[in-house]
């Protein structure tokens, strides 16, 4: 669908790529865009940017703007190449248009190769001013301060300074040239460097306003009298330089015209048409800073009335004609009273009145009845209604910037988003633009967008779900397309280096200036407020998680502590059972074998009476057997002891123990030591007996692994009676510990196990050389009753 079919089902919408609107020289162009907009019946929006390629990193992210911008949005484009373009070359600004192909497309600025260009020829101006300086005031050394390199309207001008002085054969001095950027501040930074120098320069040419304006305050700072020791001259005409001290000379640039005439191009083309470029004339503009005298703003020998006069306009002079004629003086002035008044009501400049009061001079020159006193007069009432314009202008700027001074302070405050979107819509209330739109990046890229704030609505949070969009559409398809017959200014909102996303208000500001803070108090304010959001999610989703984390954990530790129960309980019936099972089998070994065992004896003695005088060999056969039977009915009865100590509850620990320990030595060579300090007793049997089979382990233990040729069994208690700690011990000077026992050995777990049945600690320390092996018990109540 081509972009004229696409006007017949929308409002067309004419968009605009320019920096900043924090210049007059932007905004005596934005200002032409929305007037010839607002005649042609069109949609505008401005995307501000700033410089592209800039090496500012907050500059660059705000152009993201830039980028947002495309058909899906806008019907045709206008760049205000010239602004934006100040770090591109030729071939870059080309490739900036060739992005678009299919969009039309209009440049403001700049002449680019194959797209309709509006732009204004300085070289007959910037030539006209410097051949003043040197004529008129014998300026011979010139310093300048030019604009960025590859930039074509610097280069232009530039050009035109060198054939200036050429045909006036002046030489330039290279070391009196300085490169800035358009911008104030670098023309102040390369008027402090020709300073600086010490080179002696009586003329400055500075290729933009901005920078002239900047230069001067160096100057005045340094004591250099301008137009008196260094004639200054800029270039482009805006408003400030007519109210500085002195006020500059400059060349006019049709500003309005420019974005008029840039307007028309691009409707043009978007019907259809094949428009051509359009060169404006730049016009000199002598004042004071030159070294000339004060001149009139207007025309002494105008006698017709201008054709830019409204219709209004003329109404008036013709009234004021005939109230001249008639020498009505009461009447003249209040007639013009009115007029003056219409005009500053229209937001038009009354200066213009001082044109049409020579119209009504010069044309009732011989018939007026008024005295030349008079006019004078009503150019002194002009002059006070102009000045009150300045003052009421001023009053206002302050005000609105008070006002954005107090919102900042809200903003900053605001640290919760809904806070924060009902602030700045008081705030946009307070500043007259209720209509704004504020959307929010939902990607990296900025694809996606969310509206949290429109016109007449409370402020949504993006998690209490503002539509969401596709950024291309500028706005959600619930908004509607009647916006597309207003006129807009999408500011980007950028923290730092970060994109956040966009603000559009209405334009037709009196001062759009005065709102270039906004989106910086918005985005800090905002940035702070997702950031807060961000927070707070992070909180919610850890205390799910902790939440979850925690009826996980709680359920598996119900299930490990029923696991431990459930291990417990079978630690302690297979306990149980192996102390049931070495009691009986031990009770089995004492009273059934041993006394089987001890009935072979018995029969083995009376075969041995009934073979007396029998062969010698069957006797000492007896006599063996005899013997064996004795050994192993002894043998048998230390292995029942072992298995189950049945002196354990007739005679206490410590007699087991020792029982244990001269059975014990019957069995292996090396030398075993039993000490027990007298009163030793653990009367609950049931931990005794587990303290006993600690006992019994760690000394089988030292027997069979340590080397050692003497062990050490002790029994003692240490502490005061009431706090009295029972100690059973094995210790040996054998080889000690492996380095790397493991901790889980079948022995070490059920010595572990068994103290800690008996409320005990199992400690296992290393000797020089050997080992120890110490339970340790604290005696309880009933140990200490017992």
């Amino acid at each position: 669908m081509s972009a004229r079919e696409g006007s017949a089902l929308q409002p067309r919408m004419i968009g605009v790529l320019t920096a900043q609107l924090d210049d007059a020289y932007q905004i005596a162009v934005w200002r032409g865009i929305e007037s010839r907009a607002r005649q042609r019946g069109v949609g505008v929006i401005c995307f501000v940017g700033h410089r592209i390629d800039s090496p500012v990193r907050t500059e660059a992210a705000a152009n993201v703007a830039y980028r947002i911008a495309d058909r899906r949005n806008v019907d045709a484009l206008i760049v205000v190449s010239s602004a934006i373009a100040t770090f591109l070359d030729a071939p870059a600004v080309k490739r900036l248009f060739s992005s678009r192909r299919g969009l039309p497309q209009v440049s403001l600025g700049l002449k680019v190769p194959g797209v309709p260009s509006v732009t204004v020829d300085g070289s007959a101006g910037m030539a006209a001013v410097v051949g003043h300086l040197a004529r008129e005031h014998c300026r011979r050394r010139f310093a300048v301060i030019g604009g960025p390199a590859s930039h074509p309207e610097a280069e232009d001008r530039w050009r035109a300074f060198q054939r200036s002085l050429e045909e006036a054969r002046i030489p330039i001095d290279e070391r009196l040239v300085v490169r800035g950027t358009f911008l104030p501040d670098s023309g102040s930074l390369a008027a402090q460097r020709l300073v600086e120098s010490g080179l002696p320069f009586d003329a400055l040419v500075c290729m933009n306003d901005r920078m002239a304006l900047g230069a001067l305050q160096v100057l005045q700072r340094h004591g250099i009298g301008v137009p008196d020791e260094v004639a200054l001259v800029g270039f482009d005409g805006i408003e400030e330089g007519r109210f500085v001290t002195p006020p500059l000379t400059t060349v006019m640039q049709p500003l309005d015209e420019l974005g008029g005439a840039a307007v028309d191009i691009a409707l043009q083309a978007l019907d259809g048409g094949r428009p051509a470029d359009l060169n404006l004339a730049g016009t000199p503009v002598i004042r004071q800073s030159c070294g000339c005298p004060p001149r009139l703003d207007c025309d002494p020998q105008m006698a017709s009335i201008p054709p830019q006069a409204t219709q209004e306009d003329r109404q008036a002079i013709s009234e004021l004609i005939d109230l001249a004629g008639s020498g009505d003086a009461e009447g003249f002035t209040a007639r013009l009273n009115t007029a003056l008044a219409a005009s500053t009501h229209k937001g038009e400049e009354a200066g213009k009145w001082n044109d049409y009061l020579f119209v009504v001079r010069n044309c009732q020159l011989k018939d007026t009845m008024l005295q030349p006193a008079f006019f004078e007069f009503a150019r002194m009432l002009v002059g006070e209604v102009a000045a009150r314009q300045q003052a009421a202008r001023r009053v206002a700027v302050e005000c609105r910037l008070a006002t954005l001074r107090a919102i900042g302070a809200s903003l900053a405050g605001a640290f919760e988003m809904p806070v924060m979107l009902e602030s700045l819509q008081a705030g946009l209330t307070r500043l007259g633009i209720g209509g704004g739109y504020l959307a929010l990046f939902q990607d990296r890229d900025a694809l996606w967008s969310r509206l949290v704030l429109a016109p007449g609505h409370a402020g949504v949070q993006p998690a209490g779900g503002g539509p969401k969009f596709r950024t291309c559409r500028l706005l959600p398809a619930a908004a509607g397309t009647d916006w597309r017959r207003s006129h807009w200014v999408l500011e980007p909102l950028v923290f730092q280096d970060e994109p956040l996303g966009y603000l559009m208000f209405p334009g037709g500001a009196e001062e759009p200036a005065g709102y270039d803070s906004l989106p910086e108090h918005v985005a800090s304010a905002l940035k702070g407020a997702l950031l807060l959001d961000q927070v707070r999610s992070h909180e919610r989703r850890l205390e799910a998680e902790v939440g979850r984390r925690t009826a996980e954990l709680t359920r598996a530790n119900r299930e490990l502590t029923r696991e431990i129960e459930r291990r417990q309980r079978l630690e302690q019936e297979v306990t149980e059972i192996s102390n049931r099972t070495m009691q009986r089998i031990g009770q089995d070994l004492h009273d059934d074998l041993c006394q089987h065992l001890a009935g072979i004896a018995m029969h083995a003695s009376v075969l041995r009476g009934g073979l007396a005088g029998a062969d010698g060999k069957a006797l000492a056969a007896i006599e063996q057997i005899g013997a064996l039977l004795e050994d192993s009915i002894a043998r048998a009865k230390q292995i029942a002891r072992g298995l189950y100590p049945a002196g354990l509850e007739a005679h206490g620990l410590a007699a087991a123990v020792e029982e244990l320990v001269e059975a014990t030595r019957r069995s292996y060579p090396a030398a075993i030591d039993f000490r027990a300090s007298p009163g030793f007793a653990l009367p609950d049997t049931e931990r005794a007996l587990q303290v006993y089979r600690i006992v019994q382990e760690a000394l089988t233990n030292a027997l069979k692994h340590s080397g050692s040729a003497r062990v050490e069994v002790r029994l003692y208690q240490t502490g005061p009676p009431a706090e009295r700690v029972l100690v059973a011990e094995v210790s040996d000077r054998g080889c000690g510990l492996p380095s790397s026992m493991p901790a889980d050995r079948m022995g070490l777990r059920i010595m572990r196990y068994r103290a800690e049945r008996a409320g005990a600690e199992l400690r296992i320390e290393p000797l020089e050389p050997g080992t120890r092996i110490s339970c340790i018990i604290k005696a309880s109540r009933e140990d200490h009753d017992g």
